[in-house]
């Protein structure tokens, strides 16, 4: 069967497959039909047809009905990510570290009317380091203080400061760091 337009013959032909009748095509291209380039593409266009019409069979078989499609290989920073994202204050290889203290988190001097009556003083804050070691001020938390003197200086130094990120498994996470400062009472006379 020779055709001379510029289509390949397609003939359908009959295989047997598991006991079932399926139908497959497979391309007969006539290569004086077409121009070189186009024959290039219709004897790949061919060998599509004739490998998926060769495809087998995809009726359920025992090794297939409990396949399961197999995940690919999980980053294990990704995996730290997510573990510090669940619990920020998880165990880490490094906590955030501040590079440079500056400015100082509790300027001098320091008024007498901010001590307590004993001459003592407390500050206890955190907050979130993110994996650039910036801290995130929106999660300031005062877990202590004595006088709010101490924590707006501290809000104020620890927003200006550039951190070290935690690091887990080897990979930058976000974590909270906590600052804390006291001064002891002055001794009895």
């Amino acid at each position: 069967m020779r055709h001379h337009d510029s289509t390949p013959a397609i003939h359908p032909s009959a295989s047997r497959g598991t006991g079932a009748r399926r139908m497959r095509f497979a391309a007969q291209i006539h290569p004086q039909a077409l121009p070189a380039s186009r024959r290039a593409v219709a004897l790949l266009a061919g060998l599509v047809v004739f490998t998926t019409g060769c495809a087998p069979s995809t009726a359920a078989t025992p090794a297939t009905v409990n396949a399961r499609p197999i995940a690919p290989p999980v980053d294990s920073c990704v995996t730290a990510r997510e573990d510090a994202a669940a619990d920020p204050r998880l165990d880490v290889e490094r906590v955030p570290t501040p590079v440079k203290m500056e400015p100082p988190p509790i300027r001098r001097p320091v008024p007498r009317n901010v001590l307590r009556r004993d001459g003592s003083a407390v500050i206890r804050v955190e907050v979130m380091v993110d994996t650039l070691g910036t801290p995130d001020m929106t999660t300031f938390t005062v877990l202590e203080s004595s006088n709010v003197w101490f924590t707006n200086g501290a809000k104020a130094a620890i927003a200006k400061w550039t951190f070290e990120p935690a690091l887990r498994n080897g990979c930058k996470v976000p974590r909270f760091y906590l600052f804390s400062a006291t001064s002891p009472a002055r001794p009895r006379r």
